[in-house]
């Protein structure tokens, strides 16, 4: 089998946050709105999961080298200008991508509602912007720009920014663009974002965060190109009464990352499910390392 020309690790939905409950936190400081994910919701600390986070990372690199890591937003639960917390973007930033053995982007998620300022005193460059290797170019979008937020759902979704996508494809030249997003939403999209998708033959694929899901969707909307859900290293929370329990294990809930593997005519994608032991509260669940939806692109 050949090596592919270029390597890519995408990751989502971490969902960073102080490791005391959210109940304790309210005891220490009145002030503060931590999210009920806070804590050990599924079994280990919220440093042990960026740590895994880290691990997986790790031991992709070792067995064939990365040439960058793709954060699809949701670092954190900051849902700044709420919650009343510290920066754990940031966080999430010098805990993890700092640590990594290869370069590593992040655009921002509904939680991560840091107005573009702060994210770009923070990571070094704005909200959304193209990544370029070789002849394939990722534009990074950034699809919930309403910021600062205004309660614990963090931004509300914003369709595509037309006018960077438009320039951002003009300065591109013949290569295959691949289109990242926290979330690409069928139903909240403009009528052009899927015209432009549709009718571009150098859009081969769309990879989203958000869902915490793994699936490969086909919808005419796109021209039947794949809109791909990463899965998340977070939780699934189940809506319990007025709130959500994230200590339910939930079976639809797609723990992992995905690989991106470039080849001079094709893309080759996975999901890798690490292995894991969940302590739900409606069990103790052993899940194994596994792939799936393993698939290829032709370009």
């Amino acid at each position: 089998m050949s090596k592919p020309l270029y390597r890519f690790l995408l990751v989502s939905d971490m969902h960073y946050t102080t490791d005391i409950t959210a109940d304790k936190m309210k005891n220490i400081d009145p002030t503060v709105k931590p999210s009920a994910a806070a804590g050990d919701a599924f079994g280990f600390t919220q440093r042990e999961k960026i740590d895994k986070i880290t691990e997986a990372v790790l031991s992709e690199h070792a067995a064939s080298p990365l040439d960058a890591v793709l954060v699809l937003g949701d670092l954190s639960i900051d849902d700044y200008n709420y919650r009343n917390l510290p920066n754990y973007c940031r966080r999430f930033k010098e805990d993890c991508m700092d640590l990594l053995p290869c370069p590593s982007y992040a655009i921002p998620g509904n939680h991560d509602s840091h107005p573009d300022e702060v994210w770009q005193e923070i990571f070094g460059y704005p909200r959304e912007f193209t990544l370029k290797f070789g002849n394939t170019a990722f534009i990074m979008l950034d699809n919930f720009n309403s910021v600062p937020a205004a309660g614990a759902s963090g931004a509300a979704y914003t369709p595509t920014n037309l006018e960077f996508l438009k320039k951002e494809l003009a300065a591109l030249g013949n290569g295959k663009i691949i289109l990242c997003a926290h979330h690409i939403s069928e139903e909240k999209e403009s009528e052009e974002f899927k015209r432009i998708v549709r009718e571009d033959d150098r859009i081969i694929g769309m990879f989203r965060g958000h869902t915490h899901l793994n699936k490969i969707i086909r919808s005419e909307t796109f021209g039947s190109k794949p809109l791909i859900d990463i899965g998340g290293y977070a939780y699934m929370g189940r809506k319990v009464g007025d709130r959500y329990d994230f200590s339910i294990f939930d079976e639809s809930w797609a723990w992992g990352y995905q690989t991106v593997e470039i080849f001079e005519n094709k893309i080759r994608i996975r999901h890798v499910t690490p292995a894991i032991l969940y302590h739900g509260s409606n069990g103790i669940f052993d899940i194994p390392c596994s792939i799936s939806d393993e698939c290829e692109i032709e370009i």
